[in-house]
């Protein structure tokens, strides 16, 4: 019970804290003029709100494993679970540290939300520039500068 309840809950703050993310790096990106400029700046924030929200799901493993909801197998260190939580987040799965059953619903959820996280990364910068490049053909077309 308690690791749907920490899986349902990390879930909400990465969602939340990606959410925030994207608007934050559209409205920057919409300030600058150039437009390489603002893809950087896009991929730049939303790759730091990946980072952020892996080291959130790592701390979760932390914690639980303090509590003793759960643990890790294969960990020998703390920075473990952050290469664990990013090896999970990315969907990647080498399999070198597997997580019990205290911790398997956390992870399998983490690959869940990481996923939908990264598409709508993806999806979300290409809507944006697509859209910056539509507006700036029309005003080329229009003559304004």
């Amino acid at each position: 019970m308690i690791g749907i309840l920490v899986a349902l809950l990390m879930a909400m703050i990465c969602i939340l804290v990606h959410s925030e993310a994207v608007a934050l790096v559209q409205n920057i990106g919409d300030r600058l003029s150039g437009a390489r400029m603002s893809l950087l700046v896009t991929w730049g924030g939303l790759l730091s709100a990946h980072v952020v929200e892996v080291w959130l799901y790592a701390i979760a493993y932390w914690v639980c494993a303090a509590a003793g909801v759960g643990s890790l197998i294969g960990v020998n260190s703390a920075v473990d679970y952050g290469y664990f939580s990013a090896v999970v987040y990315t969907t990647l799965g080498f399999g070198d540290i597997v997580p019990d059953e205290g911790l398997q619903l956390l992870a399998g959820s983490e690959a869940l939300v990481g996923l939908c996280l990264i598409a709508w990364s993806a999806t979300a910068t290409y809507g944006h520039h697509t859209s910056r490049r539509v507006e700036e053909q029309e005003r080329h077309e229009l003559g304004v500068v």
